[in-house]
């Protein structure tokens, strides 16, 4: 974390700010017109990390890069990058100045090809970027800046990451209240998603970002291939549909929700990239406004995906909800109780579902910019519409809204599988109309647990594998234990010889994937005090496996250091030290490198 004199030491270059009143005049008019929600907009620079960044080389031989952006007054900053390439082992963090939001470490496997990049946003005002190269590392890193993200509105202050259903009308359910019971596995494949349309048209730095709701859909292979079903009108942006690397620079955000009915916080699960498969692109009519996406890269397990299941039947529902994110807030669900009506949104008639939406324990769910491109589930659970757009507010629960047909999408937009959802979803041309939805429940996904978490030097830990989707191998790494490897499923007996937090990392894997975990700090090796009390001479046991390099410092009960002793080149096992011959309490410190533990000792003369 970066304190008040690391960062005036920093190199901050200043950004411009864009022309907020004319964009907000647009957003006004676009409101009206029932068009994406526009979140943010791209300021164009250039610059070069090698350049611009300050350089620090590290005790180990490496080195630090890093350079401070700032853009006055933006809720958030985003970084696009025209390229990155980074060597193996370096990798890049961009966290805020005070480390209150972080994202990395990326690495180099983390990079599509095409070297173009982005990093999501993050709230305030100023960012920070930061390049660690290793000591072995003999090639350069090219790391060019492009563009900042400017995020105006839908996001939290820079000190408060705790999100806090701010963004969204104060009507919403949050998905995790009584009225989402039902739907625990469906949430699980709604995506919030932050868009990027680039206006080629006009002027190729006029790059806008729009919040939209997308969700993961199930196909007829059951391949799980990384389908996302969303709004057409999500692609465009001052009437130009987004670019194929546009679509390489949208950014998805899973999980992201309240861990309950209130309105507390929740991690940040994203993917970077998409490319288009298929969109109803008409121009003189929406059709039934659908998109849908893959993704660049895997989902990876850890996220705990759900495949969401779909009808394209003719036939409508009675009852059902929609699982969306309102203004780029956490997850909502709203509900309908009345049966969905057969209706037109464009020119084309019955194109559409229209929904009403009901009041609930907990609110009275509707629809709001951000909704766009969420799905609407009907009574068995599955997808029969897109969201387009509608009339619902808080301030007007009772109206309308409009959900694209998964019936229409399925082949009546066109005759190219470019504009059909069927190739895509029923890829081995079964004929279904209906599918479930599902979870990869062959994917392996790591985790673990301990059956103690606070040892002395020396001491045992036994690990047991908490890891899900059926893994059948399993490398464990302890750091500084004995062994430090080990390939059982539930290893026993790891013996841990220094004192420390240690680090646990388990990768486990089937035929179908592998998944690993590292779970930092996660047992607390502490250093043997002996005798406590004392009469004035104790022993110290720090590590079994005879590292170098120990400092032992003793203070006072008033807090001078009274003795210090450093231990360099030795192999000794324990340390005896002699304390002062005045007090009864002393606090003895225990440091080597980054590892510092503190003992009280009462000394009985």
């Amino acid at each position: 974390m970066l304190n008040d004199v690391q960062k005036t030491l920093l190199k901050v270059i200043e950004v411009p700010s864009p022309d907020m009143i004319s964009i907000r005049e647009e957003d006004n008019q676009d409101a009206k017109l029932e068009k994406s929600y526009r979140v943010g907009i791209d300021v164009p620079v250039f610059i070069s990390l090698a350049d611009a960044g300050q350089w620090d080389n590290l005790p180990d031989g490496g080195r630090l890069c890093r350079v401070m952006l700032k853009c006055k007054d933006a809720q958030g900053i985003g970084l696009n990058y025209s390229t990155m390439r980074l060597p193996k082992g370096s990798d890049i963090f961009v966290y805020s100045p005070y480390h209150t939001s972080v994202i990395g470490a990326i690495a180099s496997s983390e990079i599509p090809d095409s070297r173009h990049f982005t990093t999501r946003p993050i709230a305030g005002d100023e960012i920070v970027l930061e390049y660690y190269e290793p000591s072995a590392c003999r090639e350069y890193a090219e790391i060019e800046i492009s563009g900042i993200v400017y995020v105006y509105r839908g996001f939290e202050s820079a000190e408060n990451q705790q999100i806090k259903s701010a963004s969204s009308g104060s009507c919403e359910v949050n998905v995790n209240c009584e009225e989402g019971q039902n739907w625990q596995n469906q949430k699980r494949g709604v995506v919030k998603i932050f868009s990027r349309v680039t206006n080629t048209t006009v002027d190729p730095n006029i790059v806008s970002h729009f919040w939209c709701t997308g969700n993961i859909m199930n196909n007829t292979a059951q391949d799980f291939s990384g389908l996302l079903l969303s709004a057409a009108h999500c692609s465009v942006g001052g009437g130009v549909t987004a670019s194929p690397e546009d679509y390489s620079k949208w950014v998805f955000y899973f999980n992201y929700e309240s861990e309950g009915c209130s309105n507390t916080g929740s991690e940040e699960y994203t993917i970077v990239g998409a490319e288009k498969l298929a969109i109803a692109d008409n121009s003189s009519d929406v059709g039934s406004d659908f998109l849908l996406l893959r993704f660049l890269q895997d989902i990876p397990p850890a996220y705990q995906p759900f495949y969401c299941g779909w009808d394209a039947g003719p036939g409508g529902s009675s009852s059902g909800v929609c699982i969306h994110h309102p203004g780029g807030d956490i997850k909502k669900i709203s509900t309908y109780t009345s049966p969905l009506v057969s209706d037109t949104w464009g020119s084309t008639l019955n194109t559409h579902w229209k929904v009403y939406w009901a009041a609930t324990t907990n609110g009275h769910g509707v629809t709001e910019g951000g909704s766009s491109g969420s799905a609407l589930f009907d009574d068995e659970g599955l997808v029969v519409g897109t969201e387009t757009g509608g009339y619902s507010s808080c301030q007007n629960p009772d109206a309308q809204d409009y959900y694209g047909k998964l019936s229409y999408s399925w082949t009546s937009n066109g005759t190219f599988a470019s504009q059909q959802l069927k190739p895509w979803l029923d890829p081995e041309s079964s004929g279904l109309l209906k599918m479930p939805g599902s979870f990869n429940d062959k994917l392996a996904v790591a985790d673990f647990s301990a059956d103690t978490y606070v040892i002395p030097v020396g001491g045992t830990v036994n690990f047991q594998d908490l890891s899900a989707g059926k893994p059948d191998k399993w490398v464990w790494r302890f750091q500084k234990g004995n062994p430090s490897e080990s390939t059982e499923q539930n290893p026993s007996g790891i013996r841990f010889e220094s004192f420390g937090k240690m680090n646990v990392k388990l990768v486990v894997s089937n035929a179908y994937n592998s998944d690993s975990i590292v779970k930092e700090g996660f047992i607390d090796v502490r250093s043997v005090m002996s005798p406590n009390p004392s009469t004035g001479v104790v022993t110290i046991l720090a590590d079994i496996n005879n590292e170098n390099d120990l400092i032992i410092e003793v203070y006072d009960a008033q807090g001078k250091i009274a003795q210090k002793y450093e231990y360099a080149g030795l192999s000794a096992v324990s340390y005896t030290i002699t304390l002062p011959d005045y007090g009864n309490i002393f606090i003895v410190r225990v440091i080597r490198g980054e590892q510092v533990q503190t003992h009280k000792v009462f000394v009985v003369h």
